[in-house]
């Protein structure tokens, strides 16, 4: 009830205004609200592309800095070895053994110090899985790939009535750092529910949340674990990517929302906002995960919920651009509909259950609050654009005057500055050409207007209808990732 009354009075309370707006205020005010609504959003636009252009300047002068240096140590490697070869035939003319106490393979002061300073925390892997038996395997195998030591797996087997079970104890058989953790029937269902009943059996500083179909490289937590190494620092992301190898419409379109994620997730990283987490590839330190007691079971959408609580508990999390994870892209539109619909309604309830602590001054930096309510005006403006159909809608039957210039005015420009910041993203992200980038830009944006509009007005509808959040559906996975 609660949060049906905040979304109601919000919605009505904007749509109010846009209405006082379009009626008492002349027209050439509300050209000038317009223009002045348009260079906050191309201000927040181009202060997240300045900041991701700043830093990847930053990191090519690096690279360069670094090849340089690399070529400089193998130059003097070079004459080094030359010398030593020089001096070992004088050393074997003269009788004596061509080996030193530096040259006897024992570690130095310096390189002790150094794996002294290296940070590595036991990590434990969780995969909460069901029904996954096309891809468990190539999974668990890819993990145990990783060029890391401290780690164990975990998979979290949510009743599975497929041939999961059989093939995870074949694996346990081969990888003694598998643990099977299989859930008693009539528990909780959820992946939040699965996490947190590992959590307590598990001994590790960091747990890393991967899905059922994810595939890392073997460097992947040698990237991660330095970023979260901080102490504020309570948990890292990793940039998602659709497999390489899907092909077709859908996992093109899907490619690139990623590579728009990836580009906002940057930008708010480098500007100090609000990363979210995105329940694949994401790493979490068990002393932040108890510190805000744990997943919540009534989330629909675990990582959203995760990262606004630790963003509540002024913890920081980070986003990792170099580590790369990726996962399967929804191949249908029936599955990519029942995914959006849960991402769409997961988001919005969160923001309705942590709506005064998002908006203190004394909780969240005034960069993390504007950065916050600017992403929530992506999920506003369709319930603003519902309200005004059925307003216009309305007065058009009862021969009344219709008043949508305003809204309307306002999604042309929110419209101009998402192909501004989908062609950047797919320009850094996809390294398509100028041209390519430019067709594909359009291309996205239907697509994703096209989904995006009716799953959050539906997620409106049914918050305010005052019906429970939506059931939690796993994402059909088939695809092999080896």
């Amino acid at each position: 009830m609660r949060n049906r009354l905040l979304l109601a009075a919000l919605i009505v309370g904007a749509w109010v205004a846009l209405k006082v707006i379009d009626i008492v205020v002349p027209w050439p005010a509300i050209l000038f609200l317009l223009f002045v609504t348009l260079v906050i959003m191309i201000m927040h636009s181009t202060w997240l592309y300045l900041a991701q252009f700043r830093w990847r300047k930053r990191l090519v002068k690096q690279r360069r800095v670094e090849q340089r240096l690399a070529r400089e140590r193998r130059a003097e490697e070079r004459a080094v070895a030359a010398e030593s070869i020089v001096a070992a035939e004088s050393i074997v003319a003269a009788g004596g053994s061509p080996l030193s106490s530096t040259q006897s393979g024992l570690p130095s002061a310096a390189t002790l110090d150094s794996e002294q300073d290296t940070w590595e925390p036991w990590v434990d892997i969780f995969i909460a899985a069901k029904n996954e038996s096309r891809v468990i395997e190539t999974t668990v195998r890819n993990f145990f790939k990783l060029d890391y030591q401290k780690f164990s797996v975990w998979v979290i087997d949510d009743c599975s009535d497929d041939a999961m079970p059989e093939i995870l104890k074949e694996l346990q058989g081969e990888f003694h750092q598998l643990n099977v953790l299989t859930r008693t029937p009539g528990g909780r269902p959820g992946k939040s529910a699965a996490l947190n009943e590992a959590l307590p059996l598990s001994k590790g500083e960091v747990i890393a949340v991967f899905d059922a179909d994810a595939y890392v490289e073997p460097d992947f937590l040698q990237k991660t674990l330095p970023v979260l190494q901080p102490e504020n620092v309570g948990a890292v992301q990793a940039q998602k990517r659709i497999y390489i190898q899907q092909k077709g419409f859908l996992p093109d379109c899907q490619a690139s929302e990623y590579a728009v994620d990836t580009y906002f997730q940057m930008g708010r990283d480098l500007i100090g906002g609000a990363v979210e987490l995105r329940g694949n590839g994401e790493l979490i330190k068990r002393v932040a995960l108890i510190d805000v007691g744990g997943w919540n079971n009534l989330s629909i959408t675990d990582d959203l919920d995760l990262s606004t609580r630790l963003l509540v508990q002024k913890w920081d999390v980070r986003f990792c651009p170099h580590a790369h994870v990726f996962e399967e892209a929804v191949t249908t539109i029936k599955g990519l509909f029942r995914q959006r619909r849960r991402w769409a309604e997961g988001s919005i309830r969160r923001y309705l259950d942590y709506i005064f602590p998002l908006n203190s001054p004394t909780r969240l930096s005034l960069v993390d609050r504007i950065d916050t309510l600017a992403f929530f005006s992506y999920f506003a403006v369709p319930g603003l654009f519902l309200l005004e159909m059925v307003s216009d809608a309305i007065a058009l039957a009862t021969g009344g005057q219709t008043h949508g210039r305003v809204l309307l005015m306002i999604a042309a420009v929110v419209l101009t500055i998402s192909l501004i910041n989908f062609f950047i993203a797919i320009r850094i992200y996809r390294n398509k050409t100028l041209w390519a980038a430019f067709i594909h830009t359009f291309e996205v944006n239907i697509y994703v207007f096209a989904h995006w509009m009716p799953v959050v007005t539906y997620s409106f509808l049914r918050i305010l209808s005052g019906r429970g959040a939506g059931k939690w559906h796993r994402t059909e996975h088939g695809l092999n990732n080896a």
